[in-house]
């Protein structure tokens, strides 16, 4: 929910903050679902009203997919069992760029057949179009519906971690519910140690607080469990410099330089190791 950032664009827009070391928003490690964190004071302008949305977006539709989108709409009144045609519409919205339109029938798909696998793929085509949208009122739309999805797949199976992942990252997302995302990223590691992506975000609050040793915790485990990640090393040197654990950091970002091919980034992390060598002297 783009479904997955390049590591070098975050490695960069982290470099441009460094010096402040106030970072707000991140986003998902390797192959993970992807979303960021707003910053509580974001303003919200107005509910967002997906009829409205609806009405709007489908005059923007290529006449390549309208005829056939109209054509299956009108198929679904009639015969309103027809799930698979709502499978066809799902696939048409996706391909004409419309991927909230295309997570409600993703939903119709899940009442109708109420199984793990459809709960969970219309809670993920919402936390998508939430990951991707720079509407704010639509992301929290999304980020709402999508907890409904996910909360569909964990009362079906309570084991499924990456849906919980996911919801305690919609819970987050717009400060929705902090305390109820950290929650379920406890109840998931306490079912997975190892679980990457709820050692990543709990690693991200903890950084988004300011509880830096709880974050060095979350970092190191993290370089362990995925030693070519790039992002852990980053995150582990900024948590180290703020400890005022110099040498360590020094090493974290050498680390981190190491794993990126871009120069530009590289020169901006040798700034950093710098800076921590004068202090250090």
């Amino acid at each position: 929910m783009q479904t997955k950032k390049s590591y070098l664009v975050i490695i960069i827009s982290l470099i441009v903050l460094a010096s402040g070391l106030a970072y707000l928003n991140f986003s998902s490690p390797g192959n993970e679902l992807p979303i960021e964190i707003s910053d509580s004071t974001t303003v919200i302008s107005k509910p967002f009203d997906y009829d409205e949305y609806y009405i709007a977006v489908r005059d923007t539709i290529a006449p390549e997919f309208k005829g056939k989108i109209d054509s299956l709409e009108r198929l679904i009144k009639v015969d309103t069992g027809n799930y698979q045609a709502n499978i066809f519409l799902v696939r048409l919205y996706e391909q004409a760029g419309l991927g909230l339109i295309a997570a409600h029938y993703a939903t119709d798909i899940a009442t109708k057949l109420n199984d793990e696998r459809s709960w969970f793929n219309s809670g993920f085509k919402f936390y998508d179009f939430a990951a991707n949208t720079s509407d704010t009122s639509a992301q929290l739309y999304a980020s709402k519906k999508a907890i409904a999805s996910f909360e569909k797949v964990i009362a079906i199976n309570d084991l499924n971690l990456e849906a919980k992942n996911a919801m305690a990252i919609c819970y987050v997302q717009n400060d929705l519910d902090v305390m109820a995302g950290v929650q379920l990223l406890k109840d998931v590691i306490k079912r997975d140690s190892n679980n990457v992506q709820a050692n990543y975000t709990l690693g991200m609050l903890s950084r988004r607080s300011g509880q830096w040793e709880k974050a060095k915790i979350r970092f190191e485990k993290l370089a362990q469990l995925d030693p070519l990640n790039s992002e852990a090393y980053f995150y582990l040197g900024e948590a180290y410099s703020s400890l005022n654990m110099k040498k360590e950091a020094i090493i974290a970002y050498e680390t981190c330089m190491n794993l990126i091919p871009n120069e530009e980034s590289k020169n901006e992390i040798k700034k950093l190791i710098e800076n921590l060598k004068q202090t250090n002297k």
